[in-house]
């Protein structure tokens, strides 16, 4: 009210009563016929009014709530649908999407892109001596080892690599940015660590069995041995298929891609 007669314009507050019940109190300056000034006070049970105003803001609060769980429900069924449930590392089909886009950026940025093809030697062999559930967890140690995401500390991946199960025991790594001979080394690197893997207490037992736990590796870049995408599997995949009728356990380069051919072909979806 101080404010009503210092100022002369109205003012009003808000008084909450027990039982959540509320009052607004109004102030006025009205003059008179007579020229004199008094000061109208108004009170009004507000109570209605500020009961629909808590039932409405509770309602929006509970709508971004949901809106809040229902995109991170989309964001879970989109990972999962492009994820693979036992290793947690990208599925076949999104290593195919991916492939198409990363050599897309590697031909405007005319950077090479390295794709690695790993394939478990004797996988077979180790389920039918231990077990399935000792060769699937086989699969996801292999998994952590090419996602640093999933495993920081313990992958050989760097953080700009994306891994994925091809399918069965055969797993891709694209290596954005790598040349032949650093995808050479990295590849390497990743056959010495598969054999190291039987030093992990869930893979103990395999020791118990004569069969080594190794793979085959193929490696392709892009655009030396291949010049679309859908190319670079197939070459990665013949590096595979050599490294095996090599022995196993190795390493092998593609063959160059065709001289005839154009060095950069159009990309499919690029």
């Amino acid at each position: 009210m101080p404010e009503a007669v210092d100022t002369g314009k109205p003012t009003a507050s808000e008084v909450p009563l027990p039982n959540d019940e509320y009052l607004l109190v109004q102030w006025a300056q009205v003059q008179t016929a007579n020229g004199k000034t008094h000061i109208v006070e108004t009170i009004t049970d507000i109570t209605a009014t500020k009961r629909q105003q808590a039932e409405a803001e509770g309602l929006v609060k509970r709508l971004s709530n949901t809106n809040r769980d229902l995109m991170q429900a989309n964001q879970l069924l989109r990972d999962q649908s492009i994820r693979d449930s036992l290793t947690g590392l990208y599925n076949h089909s999104h290593f195919q999407e991916t492939l198409v886009h990363l050599c897309s950026l590697a031909l405007r940025s005319m950077r090479p892109l390295s794709l690695l093809f790993i394939d478990l030697d004797n996988f077979k062999q180790i389920n039918d001596a231990h077990g399935h559930t000792m060769g699937d967890q086989v699969l996801r140690e292999v998994g952590w080892l090419l996602d640093s995401q999933q495993a920081p500390g313990r992958g050989t991946a760097r953080s700009s690599d994306f891994s994925a199960r091809y399918g069965g025991e055969e797993f891709a790594l694209i290596l954005p940015d790598t040349s032949m001979d650093g995808a050479l080394s990295a590849a390497e690197r990743l056959r010495h660590r598969v054999t190291t893997l039987t030093m992990l207490p869930e893979l103990t037992g395999l020791n118990t069995h004569p069969l080594a736990l190794t793979c085959s590796i193929g490696v392709a870049t892009f655009p030396i041995h291949a010049s679309v995408p859908s190319d670079l599997v197939v070459a990665a995949d013949a590096a595979v298929y050599a490294a095996k009728t090599a022995g196993k356990n190795c390493v092998r380069l593609a063959s160059p891609a065709n001289p005839a051919a154009p060095l950069f072909a159009p990309l499919v979806g690029s």
